[in-house]
Order: C-alpha cells, then sequence, then structure tokens
C-alpha cells in the first residue's frame, strides 16, 4: 500500500491576484534600489571626508572604520545634541553606517526586506515606513548610533503585521512568507544584539515597533479594497520626502 501525497486545492481568483501583484511588484524595485544606492554613495561621502583628512587610505575610504568625529560631524545619532535642537540628526544617523561591514550587511537587508515591502506598499508608503521606523529607532537608542537598521527592523515588522493582517486574502505562499518565515529572522537579530555588545539593540526595537505599528495604519497596494486614497498617497509622499530632505541636508552640513 503506498502513501498518497495530498494535493494543494487551485489557488482562487483572489489568491492568484494578489500573488501576481506581490510578484510584479517585486521585478522593479526602484525606491528600494535607491535607497541602497543613497546609504552606500553617502558611506562613500564620509570615507572621502576622512580620505582629505588623512585619516584612511584609499582602501579605507570604502570599508574602513569610520571615527566617531567624523560621524558626529555628519550626522550620528546624539542625544544631547537633538535636545539641544538638532532633530535633523533623528534622520541623519539613518543614512550613516560605522563600516565595510555595517554597510554591506545593512545594504543586503535593506534590498531583501525593502524589495518585499514595496512589492505590498509601494515605493512611497516604503520611504515612509523605512524613515519613519528609523526614527522611531533613533528615539530609542537615544545616547547614540548609527545605521539603517532601526528602519529595516521596521520593514520586517511591517511585513509580520501584513502577514497576519491579511492572512485570509494572501495566497498560501505568501502567507508563510510573511507570518512565519520572517519570525525566526527576527529572534536572531536581537539575540545577536543582546550577545554583542557594540550593536544597537534598542535601535532595533525602536524600529521594529514603529514598523508594526504603521504596518497596522498602513494602506498597501495589492489587498482589493485597501489600496488606500491619492491624497493619503500624497501626504504620505510628502512626509517621507521631506524626512529624507533633513537627512540629507543634516549629512551635508547645510542644517548646521
Amino acid at each position: 500500500m503506498s502513501d498518497v501525497e495530498p494535493v494543494e486545492a487551485p489557488l482562487s481568483p483572489m489568491h492568484r491576484r494578489i500573488g501576481d501583484a506581490l510578484y510584479v511588484g517585486m521585478l522593479h524595485p526602484w525606491m528600494t534600489r535607491g535607497l541602497v544606492g543613497l546609504i552606500v554613495a553617502i558611506h562613500v561621502y564620509v570615507g572621502v571626508r576622512m580620505w582629505l583628512a588623512h585619516k584612511v587610505d584609499v582602501v579605507g575610504l570604502f570599508l574602513g572604520q569610520r571615527d566617531l568625529a567624523t560621524l558626529d560631524a555628519v550626522g550620528a545619532m546624539r542625544g544631547l545634541r537633538v535636545s539641544g535642537g538638532e532633530y535633523w540628526r533623528l534622520v541623519s544617523c539613518i543614512l550613516l553606517h560605522g563600516s565595510g561591514m555595517h554597510i554591506l550587511l545593512n545594504a543586503i537587508a535593506l534590498f531583501a526586506l525593502g524589495r518585499l515591502c514595496e512589492s505590498v506598499y509601494g515605493p512611497v508608503r516604503l520611504l515612509f515606513l523605512f524613515l519613519v521606523s528609523g526614527i522611531c529607532g533613533s528615539v530609542l537608542s537615544w545616547a547614540g548610533s548609527v545605521g539603517a537598521s532601526g528602519g529595516i527592523f521596521g520593514l520586517m515588522g511591517a511585513a509580520i503585521v501584513f502577514g497576519f493582517r491579511f492572512q485570509k486574502e494572501l495566497p498560501p505562499m505568501a502567507g508563510e512568507l510573511f507570518r512565519k518565515r520572517l519570525l525566526p529572522y527576527v529572534g536572531l537579530n536581537l539575540f545577536i544584539g543582546l550577545m554583542v555588545p557594540f550593536i544597537d539593540n534598542l535601535g532595533h526595537v525602536g524600529g521594529l515597533i514603529g514598523g508594526s505599528v504603521l504596518g497596522l495604519l498602513l494602506r498597501n497596494r495589492v489587498i482589493p479594497r485597501k489600496e488606500g486614497t491619492l491624497a493619503g498617497t500624497i501626504a504620505t509622499g510628502v512626509i517621507g520626502g521631506g524626512l529624507l530632505l533633513v537627512g540629507l541636508l543634516g549629512v551635508f552640513g547645510v542644517l548646521r
């Protein structure tokens, strides 16, 4: 007597439409690519500043550790300075990284999660989600930090919440991805943050909380009747674009 493998039920028309929308959305994630390119370019810019100051050689320009004085000058998170009025640091610190390994790991994670979230929320909401989550991480990590990790954890939180929020509407495989496959990465990264002293786990937790809350509130572009209004999309874009502009002006010294 041989075992009979269970046959999966065919996808419903709604599941097929949503699955196709997610797939198509991941093909050309232009906002995700732009954000990855931007944080890499800013990392090189900080390296050039250090190279001109004879703090690193040509290799260090790309891969070397960024010193605290230079990071402070270009917008690292410093709670006392924010309290003194330099609120732009809440955003600028998201765009900065401390070393070549730091930027490499965050760029890979941002591309993977950004691509996924951009397929769900679209480019405008992705930018808003990434930056607001990053600011939540900056606020919780008040003493000082740099890096896109808070924003990345926010993307992870929003994706997981989306999976649970629309578990009936999502195709089974997509639902598994959003609900179950991402959760172990959250736990693993938070555990690593507890074990490694120089990792800013408070920033991770702040971003995760911020992104999860936004995941409950934001409209998306794949679930029928949950797309949101044009006015809402414009407002989200204006806020996200404004925050990005503030961060860039801070990095390049215009606001100091």
